[in-house]
């Protein structure tokens, strides 16, 4: 008998949906929500893009999945009406919901779902390194499974919470994958959600547009429950101004240019908590890394930086006050996976063991190391400090800061660069900790690194898969050293108060949002 059963009611009609969505009072109401990001995706194809920017802006939104979180991080259907699972793991099956719609008007069926998690898999190696050679098959037109000859306890929760987000497209959107870029192309992005994505223009703006053919899920009286539940979007068009100065983005807020501001920066949430008419709130989003070129260092370099470095004055030179010197690779709103192993090796601002690390290192002094960083977000200052920090155990830095969508190309080629910063947001459980991947920018490719990762995603039950965190984490730290782990990172936010009908998880997102006239 299957362990795990759960449902959901489809609502009655399309029809009935739609009017409910539109119904309320649209003169009281804007028909656009101007929004201030801080940086673009480089892509916004979520089975290979990992940045925050395209995830928060889409998912749920434009792209929906077969499963997706609920805010205590449980797994709730979303494009399936049920799943089951055996008794050990290995066997799933995920009947699908029936009349969802794409954006193009086609309507969602197996063979849309199975193209897209096959290439999810063959695009996220901690995914396909789970599954071994298992693929999704289509069992009928609106039933998908997966058979494995092993456990893999941890599938759902990355079809749910992975990084590289597990979404669903037409399978004309998989067939029309650049063979150049391995993108799907923008024209492409095309998903079941309550908004479409519409159009593009590059370092300027994204703009989506309310799907009135969604097909809503769940309760229309209730509230989102995390990522799940039923989205109204009253609003017509959400616009994401892509907008990298934080003062810009405060100024705009303040004149009325910008309804919603991502990143409020310490330097004005005094001001922004003052005002009547504002609210703002952070969050823990996510990890401050610095991750290596695992093929161009040696684990004592490694190690040596992480003996080296201070993480309050690091992190004091971007985030302010907005971070935790935290050593666990997950965030503490996760207390199934929190482990503090390793902590004693996290930053410990100890330049005199830092020089017996490097002594024992292959590395050749005279030589920069090369530190890719994307603009906008900060790092530079963060690199700014480490440079004055390397230079006391002498180790000069080479610092190059390119647009996100051109650091992103350059960490693919090992030759480019020693290390790379970037940012890591929350996610399901620590198997979707990219920079643990073989095969992710940086690789990981450790043997036993890997033999443990498998012994993790493999394991019987979630207490034997903590087991196998815990020493996971320990030797990151203690030996192997993928990252230079900095803490965990606060994003702050601010939006008008006339901004209404948003949900707070793991970002801000405006299914349901309203605006005020």
């Amino acid at each position: 008998m299957a362990k795990k059963i759960f449902s959901l009611l489809l609502v009655l009609a399309m029809v009935m949906t739609m009017s409910l969505s539109v119904s309320f009072a649209e003169d009281e109401y804007a028909d656009i929500i101007n929004i201030a990001d801080d940086n673009q995706s480089a892509s916004y194809d979520l089975h290979k893009d990992t940045s925050v920017n395209g995830r928060n802006m889409l998912r749920g939104t434009v792209m929906e999945q077969l499963v997706t979180l609920k805010a205590d991080g449980s797994i709730a259907p979303e494009l399936c009406e049920s799943y089951e699972v055996n008794d050990d793991n290995s066997v799933f099956t995920f009947n699908l919901r029936q009349g969802v719609k794409f954006h193009n008007g086609k309507e969602m069926t197996a063979e849309d779902v199975v193209a897209s998690l096959n290439r999810w898999i063959d695009c996220f190696a901690t995914a396909a390194s789970m599954v071994g050679d298992a693929r999704f098959e289509a069992a009928d037109t609106y039933t998908v499974t997966l058979t494995l000859d092993h456990s893999a306890i941890m599938l759902l929760d990355m079809l749910a919470g992975a990084a590289q987000a597990a979404v669903i497209y037409p399978s004309e959107s998989i067939a029309a994958v650049n063979a150049d870029t391995g993108y799907v192309p923008a024209e492409y992005i095309i998903g079941t959600g309550p908004y479409m994505f519409k159009e593009w223009v590059v370092d300027q703006y994204v703009l989506l547009e309310r799907f009135d053919d969604y097909a809503a899920y769940g309760d229309p009286d209730q509230d989102i429950d995390g990522l799940w539940g039923y989205k109204h979007a009253y609003t017509k068009t959400l616009k994401y101004w892509i907008v990298k100065d934080a003062a810009t983005r405060f100024n705009g807020l303040m004149s009325g240019e910008y309804d919603f501001i991502v990143k409020a920066t310490d330097a004005y949430l005094d001001t922004l908590k003052s005002m009547p008419d504002i609210t703002c709130y952070s969050m823990q989003t996510g990890m401050i890394n610095l991750v290596w070129n695992k093929h161009s260092t040696d684990k004592y370099l490694r190690l040596a930086f992480q003996a080296l470095a201070n993480a309050d004055d690091l992190n004091t030179a971007n985030y302010g006050s907005l971070y935790d010197n935290d050593p666990c690779f997950m965030e503490k709103s996760q207390p199934g996976w929190y482990t503090t192993a390793g902590a004693e090796y996290f930053c410990q601002n100890d330049p005199e063991k830092a020089k017996e690390l490097l002594a024992q290192s292959t590395w050749d002094a005279s030589q920069p190391v090369r530190i890719l960083a994307a603009s906008g977000g900060g790092a530079e200052a963060m690199l700014e400090v480490l440079r004055q920090e390397a230079a006391s155990i002498g180790i000069t830095l080479e610092i190059t800061v390119t647009d996100r969508t051109t650091m992103t190309s350059l960490r693919n080629d090992e030759a480019q660069y020693d290390a790379y910063f970037t940012t890591f947001s929350s996610v399901a459980v620590p198997s979707l900790r990219n920079f643990l991947s073989a095969n992710y920018a940086g690789w990981s490719d450790d043997e036993h690194l890997q033999e443990l990762m498998l012994q993790m995603t493999t394991a019987a039950t979630k207490e034997d898969a903590f087991k196998t965190w815990e020493e996971i984490q320990y030797y990151c730290y203690s030996d192997y050293c993928p990252i230079l782990m900095m803490g965990h990172f606060h994003q702050a936010a601010a939006c008008t108060n006339r901004l209404t009908g948003y949900n707070v998880f793991l970002t801000t997102n405006f299914w349901n949002a309203k605006l005020a006239k």
